[in-house]
């Protein structure tokens, strides 16, 4: 590539020296290009009469096929550098339902002052984002499942709790009590129940009855309107704007902890935008502990 721009260059101007300009090289750097080329080819491209230089028939035609793969290149270039401009203060966002309600969505007035250009484009969802085929910028997801290729940094260690209507919460105040209650379940995290009550030492107990939904927070919301008890993540539900009130914590957490993570492809983990996002991402998530 470096002897097809010295030999294009230099048949523009049909000067060694100018291409030597054009590229920041010495003028022997670009007759030495040039000569490799006609050694590889077998034939002359520049007839040579002391200083001036002209092409030779062979020359010419190489030269119009080289000028038109170069423009080409020049325009593809171009063309990428439109579109990364284009989408460049937009970035796509794939959250977990809980996470956008609790954490992103309360601070999104703040994120002007990280960014005053930059606009999100939210999808709350439990499913993984497909950073090859959906145009996700940033991710945040529970644990490392499916992270080949993807840059991941821990945002929050989370853990289970049990949380309920005040009404359901009197009498509640151990997990064998669960028994005689609804458990709410969120369809995109079936185990998560079984898992808590086993870290209690209750993982034979049969609630008295079960509920299930397709996201947290419907199952926060069923919890807040009496159906029965749900299980939120702490710290994050004590940032609740109805904990408290409408939904109460009666039981302590338990069970593993998780991490929370923010996931970017390598290759964009130091784009200005997303370096942006990440630190009020991060402001934001200790606002919300």
């Amino acid at each position: 590539m470096t002897a097809l721009l010295a030999f294009e260059r230099a048949a523009s101007h049909r000067s060694f020296q100018i291409a030597a300009k054009d590229l920041s090289l010495s003028p022997s750097a670009i007759s030495h290009q040039i000569r490799g080329l006609e050694e590889s080819f077998g034939v002359r491209l520049f007839a040579r009469a002391g200083r001036s230089v002209r092409l030779t028939p062979a020359g010419e035609k190489y030269f119009q096929v080289a000028k038109s793969i170069l423009e080409e290149l020049d325009l593809a270039g171009r063309d990428l550098l439109s579109t990364n401009e284009a989408r460049r203060y937009e970035l796509r966002v794939s959250s977990l339902p809980f996470f956008t309600s609790t954490v992103i969505m309360p601070s999104l007035g703040t994120l002007n002052r990280y960014h005053p250009s930059l606009s999100l484009r939210l999808e709350a969802t439990h499913q993984y984002a497909d950073f090859d085929s959906s145009g996700v910028d940033v991710a945040i997801r529970f644990g490392k499942t499916r992270s080949r290729g993807l840059k991941f940094e821990p945002l929050l260690r989370v853990q289970s709790v049990p949380v309920c209507h005040p009404d359901i919460a009197q009498g509640l105040d151990c997990a064998k009590k669960l028994s005689e209650s609804v458990l709410i379940h969120v369809s995109a995290m079936p185990h998560s129940w079984s898992k808590w009550l086993s870290a209690m030492g209750e993982g034979d107990l049969t609630p008295a009855g079960e509920l299930w939904v397709d996201s947290v927070p419907a199952a926060l919301e069923a919890a807040e309107h009496g159906h029965g008890v749900a299980l939120g993540m702490s710290p994050l539900i004590y940032r609740r704007p109805d904990h408290g009130k409408k939904l109460v914590t009666p039981l302590d957490p338990a069970g593993q902890e998780s991490t929370l993570y923010m996931v970017v492809r390598p290759e964009q983990a130091g784009d200005r935008i997303i370096c942006a996002f990440r630190r009020w991402l991060i402001n934001a998530v200790e606002c919300a502990k």
